[in-house]
């Protein structure tokens, strides 16, 4: 036994610091969702998992995860899935005055953009650097509006813009995508954006495309000419060569319905 005592022991020693080593690197998360039913948003079946979070990132997602957690919620009976984008709001008229975003995040929506309709903040740039320094909730994004940029350089006349006026737009266009901006908007509902012709907006619409923009707009007509203003929205993209959205497909008065 006298021999044993010293190997036993070596032993012992050796396990009980691989349980502590094991202790030590278990992985330890700030939150963990358990049991709900998890949608990733990829379009596949809905899978019973759980879901564990540390800082702001997903850490680690399977059935029965054994980890740690300083906060640990009962998901069973509940969806978890990725946060819903809202990608047409007009939130830079709030979002200083309630960071928060209650009524978005309320809801699950965590990424929210501006700059819709063709009217956008501009420079951009400084308007991304004063929403960053409020330290709002959701992630934010925005769009560069076509009709503010028309505004800056022509104003809200109904004219014709010229080659030379065209480009300081196409500048503008550019310098709001290096400024973070993700596309141009349109609003040719509006003014000055209803006094825009198609061609200089599939001109703006370049500019954002060689940029991997896309291209979202409140259609110039949506009553009795929305089929003519769905075929040029259809144009501005295939010319401009952008993914393009209608912001509101909808039709305006009883004796249009029907043609949605």
């Amino acid at each position: 036994m006298r021999r044993l005592l010293p190997g036993f022991f070596l032993l012992l020693v050796v396990a009980l610091t691989a349980v502590g080593l094991l202790a030590q690197d278990a992985p330890r998360y700030d939150l963990v969702l358990r049991g709900g039913r998890v949608v990733d948003g990829t379009g596949s079946p809905w899978v019973r998992a759980d879901v564990a979070i540390k800082g702001d990132t997903i850490a680690a997602s399977g059935p029965r995860l054994g980890a740690a957690a300083d906060r640990i919620v009962d998901a069973s009976g509940l969806v978890v899935c990725p946060g819903f984008i809202d990608i047409h709001t007009h939130a830079r008229r709030g979002i200083f005055d309630v960071p928060t975003a209650d009524n978005y995040t309320r809801q699950g929506v965590t990424t929210i953009y501006e700059g819709p309709d063709g009217s956008s903040p501009l420079p951009i740039k400084a308007f991304l650097d004063r929403v960053a320094a409020r330290k709002i909730s959701p992630n934010f994004g925005t769009f560069v509006g076509q009709g503010s940029i028309r505004e800056q350089v022509i104003g809200t006349v109904d004219r014709t813009a010229t080659p030379a006026e065209i480009e300081k737009m196409r500048d503008l266009v550019r310098q709001g995508m290096r400024d973070g901006a993700v596309g141009l908007s349109t609003g040719l509902f509006y003014v000055p954006g209803i006094f825009t012709p198609t061609e200089e907006v599939i001109e703006l619409a370049k500019v954002a495309a060689a940029m991997g923009g896309i291209h979202v707009s409140h259609m110039r007509n949506e009553a009795a000419g929305v089929l003519d203003g769905v075929r040029e929205t259809i144009a501005i993209g295939e010319r401009g060569g952008l993914p393009t959205q209608v912001t509101h497909h909808k039709i305006i008065g009883v004796k249009n319905w029907g043609q949605s």
